[in-house]
């Protein structure tokens, strides 16, 4: 993105960044709304069927509730947020109140991005409800593929996912994510070619392997033809067909793992923030702590003490544990750029 497109928001926040203090709240709160789920994604940190520690059954009961959601879409509102994420520790679309959810987001004039499996989703009426865009976890280009990293389903949840995404073309922004490991990192040229005939972006990141997954992680070698063979390949066929990506970011990602590139400045203190399941705000996807919205209003904790110790940490560069595979590396490397190119612009004669 070039950094004249920008919003005046947008501007205000990466100068804040430089600054090292927030003049307004987050662009995009993330709320997570309820931890059960209906899929098994293979490599899932709550519910892949190897997991060496399985989340108990009070955690996956967990969600949020309506009253409280209200409150914290109004406080989240009032601190100038421009865009709500509604996801979960599993499905969204399995909390009973999601479309109210939904409904309330929109009437307040907020962007909506909704995080799913898309497996239990009405999509011409999300249409219809103004859903923005949806980030629907594919993990694969195949109906084979689909199976082996989904186990708890059949070949046809594949094609009834993919009919249901084109049903909503033009209308729905929707971003297939594909989390790349060993079952499926052969497929990334043709989910670009998948992502064309479905009308939707392409998102790429590294996938985890929690404990009990191991054997499922790139390895070195497969590394290095992702980055070396696979991307390149990836880009052109992408450019030929017009599909939007995030190639360059899932390089770089890659690269950090071989040791090519650091990663990016930490923005999360920023442009985001995620209020959890039971009402714990988090700085970002580590799950740093840094309130609660049953003691404080959400634009109390965002200028908080203990949420600006966590921005000045990042910016001294002592990073957490989990930033090794940080969740909003998209978010941090678009940023960057961004700052790049406006200071770039901040200097020209």
């Amino acid at each position: 993105m070039k950094g004249g497109s920008l919003s005046s928001h947008q501007r205000a926040r990466l100068q804040a960044y430089l600054e090292h203090r927030p003049c307004q709240g987050p662009e995009t709160v993330h709320i997570d709304i309820i931890n059960a789920c209906n899929l098994n994604c293979v490599t899932c940190w709550n519910y892949a069927p190897g997991l060496v520690a399985p989340k108990p059954t009070a955690w996956k009961a967990q969600r949020m509730d309506a009253a409280v959601f209200a409150r914290v879409l109004a406080e989240v509102a009032d601190a100038s947020t421009e865009r709500i994420i509604l996801s979960g520790g599993g499905e969204p679309f399995v909390h009973p109140r999601i479309h109210d959810f939904i409904t309330a987001v929109k009437a307040r004039s907020l962007a909506l991005t909704v995080i799913s499996n898309g497996t239990l989703c009405d999509f011409n009426q999300l249409a219809e409800l103004r859903v923005d865009q949806m980030l629907i976890n594919m993990s694969s280009a195949s109906a084979a593929t689909y199976v082996a990293y989904h186990p708890n389903q059949q070949e046809e949840t594949f094609h009834q996912l993919t009919k249901g995404i084109s049903s909503v073309r033009g209308r729905i922004a929707i971003n297939l994510v594909q989390v790349i490991n060993t079952l499926n990192a052969h497929e990334i040229v043709a989910m670009i070619d998948l992502a064309s005939r479905l009308g939707t972006r392409a998102s790429f990141k590294v996938g985890d392997t929690p404990p009990g997954t191991e054997s499922l992680a790139l390895d070195t070698a497969q590394r290095h033809k992702l980055t070396d063979e696979v991307i390149p390949l990836a880009i052109q066929r992408a450019k030929a067909l017009g599909v939007k990506n995030n190639l360059l970011a899932f390089a770089d990602q890659l690269g950090q793992h071989l040791g090519r590139s650091e990663p990016p400045a930490c923005f999360a203190g920023y442009l985001y923030s995620r209020v959890y399941v039971d009402g714990r705000v988090f700085f970002c996807c580590e799950h740093i702590e840094v309130g609660h919205v049953n003691e404080a209003s959400f634009g109390e904790i965002w200028a908080s003490p203990p949420y600006d110790a966590v921005r000045q940490r990042m910016h001294r560069g002592q990073s957490y544990p989990g930033c090794a595979r940080c969740g909003k590396h998209d978010m941090n490397f678009t940023a960057a750029c961004q700052l790049a190119k406006l200071q770039g612009e901040w200097v020209a004669p």
